[in-house]
């Protein structure tokens, strides 16, 4: 089979895509083991489940997540 200039550069395009996906895989399996929220996550769950809501901004999210994180009587700290 013969592979066209648009083959090749489909090919070079996924080949590149797919080393950002590993990044990115990656980075949300070291938020996900460290507690760190992950904003893409509740925006895909809120798109999903809850459309016509009003999403939180990023920098709400993390507040918000810190907040129920640390506001809790008991809860365990690192200081």
């Amino acid at each position: 089979m013969i592979q066209t200039a648009h083959d090749v550069s489909n090919n070079a395009a996924a080949q590149c895509a797919e080393p950002q996906t590993r990044l990115a895989r990656a980075i949300a399996l070291v938020r996900r083991i460290i507690g760190a929220p992950d904003y893409q996550k509740y925006c895909a769950h809120m798109a999903a489940t809850h459309p016509g809501e009003p999403m939180m901004t990023e920098q709400e999210f993390v507040d918000a997540r810190l907040t129920d994180r640390y506001s809790k009587p008991g809860a365990a700290r690192c200081c």
